[in-house]
């Protein structure tokens, strides 16, 4: 997208016409994610509520050795809420209530390396945890030069197009007037702001050589970033 206004002045009895011309770039670029985060739960069922507490205080360290033995790949892990109360379930025509027992509930997360991730997703599984979500991840560092050259990358997009425009016009394109995110400079707006995204994503192939219960075939996500600029020049028109 490009705007276009026009002065006309004489140098030397030679009429010559200034054009500015605003244009837009735009460029985007996939990254290996750094870490995945992993929500996850589980519920542990008990007739009374200091078994149940002890029963969910259990699974939590099952899951602090089973992460521990893990080793490097797991960056952390947090235990975020635990939760213990009563269960009832309803009876008879007049759905009367009746105690069924107790259940503590629990939840956390890990931060783990994409390498390491299979193996600890099964871990999970074979304590009975539950993964509700997974996410894919960048550094801070990694994603601020992931940005910083994807910028870059818009910002040669936005003088090829300019070129682009000057080539059209039979013109010769001239300095940077400015330079801006979109919206900055007035002259139009870009609804799409650069940003991340991540997913999770899961194969159906099993690894070669490990045992069923051992991996979990996950995949990881590249990150997208992206950026959009806006920029305009001018252009003396022949």
């Amino acid at each position: 997208m490009a705007s276009l206004g026009t002065k006309t002045f004489s140098v030397r009895n030679c009429l010559m016409t200034i054009a500015t011309i605003a244009v837009k770039g735009s460029a985007s670029d996939d990254f290996p994610a750094d870490y995945a985060i992993v929500n996850f739960g589980y519920e542990f069922n008990a007739p009374a509520r200091s078994e149940a507490l002890a029963g969910g205080n259990a699974v939590i360290g099952q899951l602090r050795d089973s992460v521990a033995q893990v080793g490097a790949g797991v960056r952390e892990m947090k235990v975020q809420s635990l939760r213990v109360h009563e269960t009832f379930h309803h009876v008879g025509p007049e759905n009367i209530r009746e105690h069924t027992g107790w259940v503590a509930q629990l939840g956390g997360r890990l931060l783990i390396e994409p390498g390491t991730v299979p193996a600890v997703s099964a871990e999970l599984i074979k304590t009975g945890v539950i993964i509700n979500e997974l996410t894919w991840h960048l550094d801070r560092g990694t994603e601020f030069q992931a940005r910083r050259a994807v910028r870059r990358l818009a910002v040669a997009d936005a003088r090829e197009a300019a070129k682009d425009f000057a080539l059209a016009l039979g013109a010769k394109l001239g300095s940077l007037i400015a330079l801006a995110d979109p919206g900055l400079l007035g002259a139009t707006v870009f609804a799409n702001s650069a940003r991340g995204s991540s997913h999770m994503a899961f194969a159906t192939s099993g690894r070669s050589g490990a045992l069923w219960d051992e991996y979990v075939d996950i995949d990881p996500e590249a990150i997208t970033i992206s950026a959009n600029v806006e920029a305009s020049y001018e252009v003396t028109l022949k």
